[in-house]
């Protein structure tokens, strides 16, 4: 069915948005992407989370290998349209990193880490020595 929608503004970021992908149930944040106008009109299409993979240079559909599929329940643009967030419906075993952790955002500033069972050598961050504010430690 077709329709008249807000269209992000791909030009602005070299055609290229970003995207942040929220569960929609829960509210976390379960990673950050981005997007160009071909995945932004497959993901209308079929509702299914697409993205544009910057490393291999491609669009790719969020779970095509994994089976790990996002079902996007609403979409939101932001106030000058260079970035988008997609609520979703996690399917499959819902998890959303490529390490097998429920959000890409399993670490936290205070070096404590939730479960990510294929992280690899390559997800590992150096440390730094750094003042905290104590608001910030706290929270960890």
């Amino acid at each position: 069915m077709k329709r008249n929608v807000y269209r992000p503004n791909f030009e602005k970021r070299g055609g290229l948005i970003t995207v942040v992908v929220q569960n929609a149930k829960t509210g976390q944040v379960l990673m950050v992407a981005y997007s160009d106008e071909a995945a932004w009109r497959k993901t209308l299409e079929t509702g299914l989370l697409s993205l544009y993979s910057t490393s291999r240079k491609k669009m790719w559909v969020k779970g095509e290998e994994s089976g790990n599929f996002m079902k996007v329940e609403e979409i939101y643009i932001d106030c000058d349209g260079d970035a988008v967030i997609y609520q979703v419906e996690p399917c499959g075993s819902k998890v959303a990193c490529h390490t097998e952790a429920v959000t890409c955002f399993y670490r936290s500033l205070g070096i404590q880490t939730l479960s990510a069972p294929k992280a690899g050598t390559g997800e590992e961050l150096p440390t730094v020595e750094a003042e905290v504010h104590e608001q910030l430690w706290d929270a960890n």
